[in-house]
């Protein structure tokens, strides 16, 4: 076998599109914004496709799992556990952003002002709490280790001479 089945294939993009997407609104739109009322409607998109994106990533290790692998591509082994180590600390990460995304919302009562329309004064800095602080801390660990994913299957491609993308695709 030399791809990925399509529902991992459709999984990887659709989460990396969709955290790329939550990684640039975020840190350069959302974290821009004074917190007034005119962030509501962005707080919530994020929220929501926050929570999508992490359970996005728990489906993905269970089709993962589950799911028959291609052959190994030929590589170091320092190389070999260099790459998995950063596909299980993407989805670490991943996941502890979506937990810490939670527990902000929860400690800043965004869901109550949000989905309930509670009548509760936004935080003026999100940074207040120590659990905003890991949350940004967070999103720059992923966009590191995105960036090393990416880069590495270009230098394996560079190196190997070969496409390893259609591994991932369909």
């Amino acid at each position: 076998m030399t791809r990925y089945s399509s529902r991992t294939v459709i999984l990887h993009w659709l989460s990396g599109g969709l955290l790329l997407f939550l990684l640039m609104t975020g840190t350069f739109v959302l974290s821009n914004m004074p917190n007034t009322v005119e962030k509501l409607g962005s707080f919530k998109i994020h929220m929501i496709l926050g929570l999508i994106a992490t359970l996005l990533s728990l489906v993905s290790i269970g089709v993962i799992l589950k799911s028959p692998k291609p052959e190994a591509l030929e590589m170091a082994p320092w190389r070999s556990k260099l790459m998995k180590s950063n596909h299980i600390a993407i989805y670490t990460v991943v996941i502890a952003i979506g937990v810490s995304g939670f527990i902000l919302a929860q400690s800043a009562s965004l869901g109550q002002i949000i989905f309930f329309g509670a009548d509760t004064a936004l935080y003026r800095s999100f940074k207040d709490f120590g659990v905003g602080v890991v949350h940004g801390f967070l999103t720059k660990v992923l966009l590191f280790l995105v960036v090393t994913h990416v880069l590495g299957v270009i230098s394996y491609s560079i190196a190997h001479k070969r496409n390893i993308m259609n591994r991932m695709w369909f």
